[in-house]
């Protein structure tokens, strides 16, 4: 099977092209990425393709330049759309403090999703090879990376695909020999001020020398099997956050009793994947931390930039910090008023009799000499119970309210005397004694509460 079929097969392996795609091929102008151009360009008929080239300028060399013309130049000679783009890198890299090679990272699938977005691509295409799988692979587990890390690159992640990911870089080279490729070389490749150079041009050629050219092989086979095993476990994962991870508005919420009963490896994945759903990079630390909060008191927290990790009673909930959100609305006692709040709708109407038992009516005679408010909970708010007086937030104790619904509950009050608690949670509703309808009461507020579907 020579270059090319190599290539169709691996395309087909993992379905990564069909018919009449519209790709994007990420060039930068290096032999991995002239290569992938040419086989896919030799392919394109077959496919049916409309291909469109993307090159970003990452501003860090003089002669960057020179590539951006260069990959420009080879566009046109095989009638092939081309987009470049020069970003600073660098001004990445201070702002969100990261390594050049992470902040460049982030900057290409930046640019190359955009373009996907706004040209109405399908797929992109990127010319790693088997390489940089084992390249990969060795950074990752010097970075103490998890078994996510030591699977390095897939040959599919997303719409991203990988067509030469079972190439060497010998066989690349070769390939470009025999057709007459030409490239551009980047000369930081060799400065070992990158860590991905220091693998690639000093750990690895001993490895070799130590272990055979073969090694190379049998380390990517190696990764292959840790990628298959590790899909399992996040597959596995998958399942157990949808049956142990509920999201309550910006709340995920872990069921801690069910999660205890797992092995500590997946108690570690899982708090990983809830992470996940925040965008946000973690560590064995933070998760280590994470874990501790099972074992801690109701109330006890771990805060990680704006990401908040709490235990609340018999869950762990993790939310970002947030402005505070209250609202208040005066309800007008003379007329009908109408309030959307959530995914519920509320109506409130003054009326001489008792209209209908799927409201709630309370006793309006007892609010004609003050104002009434529709809002979410104060400092010193209580509510009248046959028991008594009660501070509201007792009430929420007592009634084990989580914390983090607390803030959301909304409420039908008198100054600081609240008549209606209006759990929407739970579907509940609690009137404050004082304002009970009466037999004798003759004047009647009558609320209706909603819950609104596919809102």
């Amino acid at each position: 099977m020579d270059f090319l079929e190599r290539v169709r097969w691996t395309i087909e392996k993992h379905n990564m092209l069909k018919k009449g795609d519209k790709v994007l091929i990420g060039c930068s102008g290096g032999i991995d990425s002239m290569v992938l151009l040419d086989c896919i360009y030799r392919l394109k008929d077959e496919y049916e393709l409309d291909i469109t080239v993307a090159h970003l300028n990452h501003m860090l060399r003089q002669e960057a330049i020179e590539d951006e013309l260069f990959v420009i130049d080879t566009c046109k000679r095989y009638n092939i759309k081309c987009i470049t783009r020069s970003i600073d890198v660098r001004k990445i890299k201070e702002e969100r403090k990261l390594s050049e090679e992470e902040a460049g990272r982030l900057a290409r699938y930046n640019f190359f999703y955009e373009l996907v977005n706004s040209l109405g691509l399908s797929k992109i295409l990127l010319g790693h090879n088997k390489n940089d799988v084992v390249e990969t692979f060795f950074l990752n587990l010097f970075r103490g990376s998890g078994l996510d890390g030591l699977a390095s690159i897939p040959p599919v992640r997303d719409i991203v695909a990988r067509p030469l990911i079972y190439m060497s870089r010998e066989e690349i080279e070769e390939y470009a020999e025999e057709n007459g490729i030409k490239y551009v070389i980047d000369k930081t490749n060799f400065s070992s001020k990158y860590k991905r150079n220091v693998v690639r041009n000093q750990i690895l050629p001993v490895i070799r020398e130590k272990f055979g050219d073969g090694v190379i092989d049998t380390i990517f086979r190696t990764i292959n099997l840790i990628r298959d095993e590790n899909l399992q476990i996040n597959e596995l994962i998958d399942d157990i956050f949808k049956r142990c991870v509920k999201k309550e508005d910006i709340y995920y919420v872990l069921d801690i009793n069910p999660v205890t009963a797992l092995p500590p490896f997946l108690q570690r994945r899982l708090v990983k994947r809830t992470f996940k759903e925040f965008d946000r990079p973690i560590s064995l630390e933070i998760v280590e931390d994470v874990l501790k909060l099972f074992s801690l008191p109701s109330g006890k927290k771990k805060v990680f930039d704006d990401l908040i990790v709490e235990r609340q009673n018999d869950a762990i909930v993790f939310y970002k910090k947030a402005e505070e959100k209250t609202f208040c609305f005066e309800i007008p006692l003379k007329e009908e008023y109408d309030i959307r709040y959530r995914n519920f709708e509320f109506k409130f109407k003054v009326t001489n009799e008792k209209e209908k038992e799927d409201s709630i009516y309370i006793d309006a005679e007892q609010i004609v000499d003050g104002k009434l408010f529709f809002r979410t909970r104060k400092d010193g708010d209580f509510i009248q119970l046959k028991v008594g007086k009660k501070k509201l937030k007792e009430w929420f104790i007592d009634k084990k309210i989580p914390k983090r619904w607390r803030d959301n509950i909304p409420l039908l009050t008198k100054d600081s005397e609240v008549i209606v608690i209006f759990d929407i949670y739970s579907n509940a509703v609690t009137i404050n004694q004082k304002y009970k309808v009466k037999p004798q009461t003759k004047q009647f507020l009558k609320i209706k509460f909603t819950k609104l579907e596919g809102v």
